[in-house]
């Protein structure tokens, strides 16, 4: 016999999968309650209202993302020996591929809920936020501590996804690697000049 998940998981993990597959609003309470193997008394016992379902699934899923994110771009460094922020640009074309067709599932939320102030669009835009402070750390971590090659490389990444996701093309993730190449060489170029 296998363990079932609780209710509150099989929720988060249910509205995580479909509103990724079939966007926010196209997806109702009841196919969550339904994939989840709940009522829908129980969803709304747990969460109150979809909005915070889906607000927590993306929390959750946040989590899970961004941990993958450094780990994997760290363990591909350290393969190939090259930064971990070029390495970064390996993890999302392997997640273009495989898991993350779509493309990002919080730049996908935050552009269909993007009333101010909602759950929704505050959860999307707070890993957003994060995973741009990690493109940070690993551009300081690479010598590159300057906030305009962060912001440049930040666009790459959500580049990367935005287009790998609507073209589904994984190549968008390793083009917008050869930019940030490009970037981070030109920046080290233009400090050897100045020495």
């Amino acid at each position: 016999m296998t363990d079932r998940p609780n209710a509150h998981d099989a929720l988060l993990s249910a509205t995580s999968e479909l509103t990724y597959e079939r966007g926010i609003t196209a997806t109702g309470v009841d196919a969550i309650a339904a994939q989840a193997g709940v009522t829908k008394r129980t969803l709304y016992q747990h969460f109150g209202s979809k909005d915070r379902l889906v607000a927590e699934a993306l929390s959750d899923r946040s989590r899970r993302a961004l941990l993958s994110l450094e780990t994997n771009a760290r363990r591909r460094s350290e393969e190939t020996g090259e930064l971990a922020i070029l390495a970064l640009f390996d993890v999302i074309e392997n997640a273009l591929r495989t898991k993350t067709k779509g493309g990002c599932a919080f730049i996908n939320a935050s552009l269909e809920i993007n009333r101010l102030g909602h759950p929704v669009r505050e959860a999307a835009l707070a890993h957003l936020r994060a995973r741009e402070a990690l493109v940070h750390q690993l551009l300081v971590e690479a010598g590159a501590e300057d906030t305009d090659l962060a912001a440049q490389v930040v666009l790459l990444v959500d580049g990367a996804y935005a287009v790998g996701g609507s073209r589904r093309d994984p190549a968008a993730a390793r083009q917008a690697k050869a930019a940030a190449a490009g970037l981070l060489a030109s920046r080290s170029a233009s400090e050897s000049a100045q020495r």
